[in-house]
């Protein structure tokens, strides 16, 4: 047997971003989530008011978005408007 090296810390694998979706309601509010509990609840929020935020700026400038997609480098983020509301879906992307 080997010695026990107390220094060395474990291997950590990188943390994978959730697969789910959420719906809100023109407040903000949650409705509904498939999203994994521990997915924080204040990133839902932030990217919730971005999504709200974005959608009614098109409408106030009378270019009403149905969806909307952001691609990041491990993220799709894919939105659409619901009346006011979001549903908002978050799929990872594979390398």
């Amino acid at each position: 047997m080997g010695a026990l090296n107390f220094f060395k810390s474990p291997a950590r694998t990188p943390a994978r971003f959730p697969a789910g979706s959420y719906t809100v309601d023109r407040s903000g509010g949650m409705v509904v989530s498939t999203l994994p509990g521990d997915f924080s609840a204040a990133h839902m929020g932030a990217i919730s008011q971005l999504v709200l935020a974005t959608l009614q700026s098109a409408r106030e400038l009378g270019v009403p978005l149905a969806e909307i997609t952001v691609h990041y480098a491990g993220l799709q983020i894919r939105a659409r408007d619901l009346a006011g509301g979001a549903i908002i879906f978050l799929t990872p992307r594979e390398f």
